[in-house]
């Protein structure tokens, strides 16, 4: 039977506690605490046997001293990471994971990927790591994973970072499609698959000295560890915890507009399925949410993936201020519809929210709730105008005519019966996704095609294959090609 998992170590810690008589944070069951901010920190609990491994700005990490620490870039149930810069100037700036010890390193699937084809397309899309090593530390020895600096998530804020942010955010959803084709045909599920695991790649970091690039992301800041009895801090604890750097602080001239799917921790086979998800409730399908039998498959990385491509176009969270598992289900019910008797009948809670027919009983909140209205809505930044009165600025809103587009394919997701959701291959070639495709044959895909040596018959053939197109944009794309193979002399 399928449960929905709580961690017990969790993802973003916030360290928050009930100060009393304390002066401090709580002491740890190790007699330590945190002397200072504490906002985004990890959980100074975990650093203890098989727990993290006390990084201090300055180590030196991997074969050689190789990668020398310069900043912290954040934490997880897997470990922390760090940004630090190669020694040997072949990668510059990586990020450097440095796993709890308790992970063994043969069920890690981050370095499973690193044996696939990596040609395969969506590849691209995927954290890969760079290099690995172990190293041994007071609390055991622990797996290191080196991977390229990402930027921040593609959701919620990033439009505000982008000059043109709509055909960018297309063509990240897009891409999200691809990689998970690409682990899907390798055999494997994601399961933790949402916007907050999906950064933006960044370019031009390593043109830029190590004071250049932490002025822009900031300088790190220390709070300090200390002991309740005022002896020294056992070997298992740092001497202090490193807020993580904010990477949003980057501007668009670093941003590039591919993605990169990172944190493969709750990564399976399809082959062998785990028996519960650690995925946040609100990506969860409705028969794991429900316990159902032989409910963890791909199926659940599909169900993830719609909540995701929403969420990446329009910025905001489908299903967002959640309480409890069973208002999540009475608001797919409003979005989808009374689900099949065995799982309708499955829901103990149904009563509370709809009569039997699976008609709301919410008197006073009878707002029309469907995809097309969520995929209606706008969404603005406020900035501050004259005599302090909050005026709009920024805004993000989908056109009626893609709203249609974008409401089919989600719906074809949305699917109480996990065998009649779309296929990834469905998901592809969808219509929404082909106006994306025209955009991008008509500027970066010819020239592409035509790099790659094709005739211009063959080259005109590929683009069209990918497209649905217009006679007139037809001549125009054989136009365009034949006048760039002839500056080309090709």
């Amino acid at each position: 039977m399928s449960k929905v998992r709580v961690s017990s170590r969790v993802e973003e810690s916030v360290n928050g506690f009930d100060d009393g008589d304390l002066d401090h944070a709580p002491a740890t069951s190790l007699g330590i605490y945190l002397d200072g901010i504490n906002e985004g920190l990890e959980p100074l609990e975990d650093y203890q046997d098989g727990g993290f491994h006390p990084v201090h700005l300055g180590d030196a990490l991997g074969a050689s001293n190789r990668y020398r620490v310069i900043h912290k870039l954040g934490h997880g149930g897997f470990g922390t990471v760090w940004l630090c810069r190669d020694s040997q100037d072949l990668l510059g700036y990586v990020a450097v994971k440095v796993m709890v010890a308790d992970i063994n390193p043969e069920n890690l699937q981050d370095l499973t990927l690193t044996r696939v084809n990596q040609t395969s397309p969506g590849a691209e899309y995927i954290g890969i790591p760079l290099d690995s090593f172990s190293i041994t530390g007071p609390n055991g020895e622990h797996q290191c994973i080196v991977l390229p600096v990402l930027g921040p998530c593609v959701s919620p804020r990033l439009w505000l970072s982008l000059k043109d942010p709509v055909p960018i955010l297309r063509k990240m959803a897009y891409q999200s499609v691809l990689a998970m084709k690409f682990l899907h045909e390798n055999n494997l599920c994601h399961g933790d698959f949402r916007p907050s695991n999906i950064l933006v790649k960044l370019t031009s970091l390593d043109k830029l000295s190590e004071d250049e690039l932490l002025l822009l992301i900031g300088t790190p800041v220390k709070t300090s560890v200390r002991t309740e009895s005022g002896k020294e801090l056992p070997t298992s604890s740092p001497r202090y915890l490193t807020i993580p750097a904010d990477l949003s602080k980057l501007s668009d001239k670093y941003l590039t507009d591919q993605i990169c799917i990172i944190d493969l921790g709750e990564t399976f086979s399809i082959s062998a399925p785990p028996e519960d998800l650690g995925i946040p409730e609100n990506y969860l399908p409705p028969e794991v949410l429900l316990e159902q039998e032989n409910a963890i498959s791909p199926a659940c990385d599909l169900w993830a993936l719609c909540c995701t491509l929403f969420e990446i176009r329009e910025q905001f969270a489908l299903f967002y201020m959640i309480f409890d598992k069973d208002e999540l289900l009475a608001e797919m019910v409003r979005f989808f519809g009374k689900p099949p008797k065995e799982l309708w009948d499955t829901w103990e809670a149904r009563g509370y929210f709809f009569d039997d027919q699976g008609v709301w009983l919410r008197h006073g909140d009878d707002e029309d709730w469907s995809l097309e209205v969520a995929l209606s809505k706008s969404t603005q930044t406020i900035v501050q105008g004259e005599g302090g009165k909050g005026e709009s600025g920024k805004s993000l809103i989908t056109p009626t005519d893609e709203q249609a587009l974008m409401a089919d394919l989600l719906y074809k997701l949305f699917r109480w019966d996990p065998e009649e959701r779309l296929t990834i291959e469905e998901v592809l070639t969808h219509p929404w996704f082909k106006i994306l495709n025209q955009q991008e044959c008509e500027t970066e895909g010819l020239f592409m095609i035509i790099a790659g040596g094709e005739s211009t018959a063959s080259a005109i053939r590929s683009i069209l294959v990918h497209t649905t197109t217009t006679p007139r944009v037809y001549f125009k794309l054989k136009a365009e090609i034949m006048a760039a193979m002839d500056e080309e002399n090709l």
